[in-house]
């Protein structure tokens, strides 16, 4: 269950950053990146979708992933801001339990 709220707070985070990338890129009179918006928002989706249905551990690797990028890719500008909600997504991975079963015969 904790995993599950840290991908969500991780998918609120890197929204919140989007916009926030959004405005200001705007606010200096340019326009965005829009295929660096769609990386963060692709990632977005997938961590939220990570929270639902079925498969949330390879949605939260991949969400991470295209997180991680996309902070790499704005290192230089505003991407810092992303780390914290990279880093959630990664602890949330991290701490989805595998089920395993057993087979008897």
């Amino acid at each position: 269950m904790q995993a599950r709220y840290l991908a969500t707070g991780a998918a609120v985070w890197a929204a919140g950053y989007a916009a926030v990338y959004v405005a200001v890129v705007r606010g200096q009179g340019h326009s965005p990146a829009w295929w660096y918006v769609a990386l963060m928002g692709a990632g977005v989706a997938l961590l939220a979708l990570s929270s639902t249905g079925r498969w949330p551990r390879p949605r939260l690797i991949t969400g991470t992933a295209l997180l991680g990028l996309a902070a790499l890719a704005g290192l230089l500008s505003i991407g810092i801001l992303l780390l914290p909600g990279v880093v959630a997504a990664a602890a949330a991975a991290g701490s989805f339990r595998r089920s395993r079963t057993s087979l008897t015969i």
